[in-house]
């Protein structure tokens, strides 16, 4: 049933038009452009693979996978509740599964969403912007009812939306939704030995950072130097082995843990981390 209602196959004709990432005006919004420098620099070189990505917006906006869609040939599944945003992610032809739903940690029902209303005659990117602060309703900001309004979106667990879509192994797991805890709304594949997530790309807020600069995710090890400020990638640590522990260094200029543990993931990644 979940294939059938919640899941839509990669198009028969994919838009397969190289994606320029310095061609948008927000590009530098929350360093993503460093983010996509730095995904391209590992995997430039490497075979296809196979993305998740939750709330993926228009499929365009702030994408952390549509790079390496585009111009290094991966698949995957993309996920957005929006139905604004999801119509056009639709029209985008994306060469992914994609699915109008919420992801959260726990059975699926339909909850309360929070759509922000969009400003007539402003640029496209403005209007991404805003439809990109779409969220569920209690995970609203106060003073945000007036400027939007709500409606109910199906909710399942990532798990159940994978094993519909027959994807277990997943190269990237990105959830850059900007929201506290995002982990925790996809604990139930991270955590679990029926998934294999090489690699996990996560947007914190500024205030969770703010208490814990290098938020611990069990079974991952933190990539210093190809995160940034906001966006931290984590690599699964059953795919690295520590090669030195040795010498500390200092990744970038905000950093206030120098990183000493030197390790090589999947053969051919070196991840410089705390621990």
């Amino acid at each position: 049933m979940v294939k059938e209602s919640y899941l839509t196959p990669p198009p028969a004709n994919p838009d397969t038009t190289p994606f320029d990432i310095d061609e948008h005006v927000w590009n530098r919004l929350v360093d993503w452009n460093v983010m996509q420098e730095n995904l391209k620099e590992i995997w430039k070189n490497q075979a296809p693979g196979v993305f998740v990505e939750v709330g993926v917006v228009d499929g365009e906006f702030m994408s952390q996978t549509l790079m390496l869609e585009k111009n290094y040939s991966w698949t995957g599944l993309l996920i957005e509740p929006d139905p604004r945003s999801f119509r056009i992610l639709q029209e985008r032809r994306r060469n992914a599964w994609t699915s109008p739903v919420c992801i959260h940690y726990s059975h699926p029902e339909s909850k309360k969403y929070w759509l922000r209303d969009l400003e007539e005659e402003l640029p496209d990117h403005f209007l991404q912007l805003l439809m990109a602060r779409s969220k569920l309703a209690d995970e609203t900001l106060t003073g945000d009812e007036e400027r939007g309004i709500y409606i109910s979106v199906p909710c399942m667990p990532l798990s159940t939306l994978l094993l519909a879509a027959n994807i277990t192994s997943i190269d990237l797991l990105a959830s850059a939704t900007g929201v506290d805890k995002d982990e925790k709304r996809i604990k139930d594949v991270i955590n679990s030995k029926t998934f294999d997530v090489k690699m996990l790309l996560l947007h914190f807020p500024t205030g969770r950072l703010f208490d814990d600069p290098y938020p611990y995710i069990p079974g991952y090890i933190i990539d210093m130097e190809h995160s940034t400020l906001l966006v931290k990638l984590y690599i699964r640590r059953s795919h690295c082995k520590l090669i030195s522990n040795a010498q500390c260094k200092k990744m970038h200029h905000y950093d206030i843990k120098e990183a000493c543990h030197k390790y090589l993931c999947f053969n051919f990644l070196t991840v410089w981390s705390y621990s």
